[in-house]
């Protein structure tokens, strides 16, 4: 329907330029990855033992953010138990300090 106006031809041509510079980054996002993976196989492939570090590099970073997370939620609820203990039953704001 408005097409042909002017505001569209021109936003339309903004739009064909930034598409085609986002063209070659758009395939360099996936082709880096890609070639980082291709890389890190034909390294274990060389390296076997390189597999194991890093399986055991993801396992203790899983393992370190599971029990992160563990601890900040028995923070929470000594928290709220300090706060029930306490008999807090009103609403609760905190002054803003800017």
């Amino acid at each position: 329907m408005f097409n042909r106006t002017p505001f569209f031809i021109h936003i339309n041509r903004y739009g064909q330029r930034f598409s085609q510079r986002a063209g070659g980054a758009a395939g360099w996002l996936l082709m880096g990855p890609g070639l980082a993976l291709a890389g890190m196989g034909l390294a274990i492939l060389l390296w076997p033992e390189l597999l194991a570090y890093l399986v055991a590099g993801l396992l203790l970073f899983a393992g370190l953010t599971l029990t992160a997370w563990g601890w900040q939620m028995s923070q929470v609820q000594k928290r709220m138990a300090d706060q029930l203990r306490n008999r807090y039953n009103g609403d609760y704001y905190e002054d803003p300090r800017f």
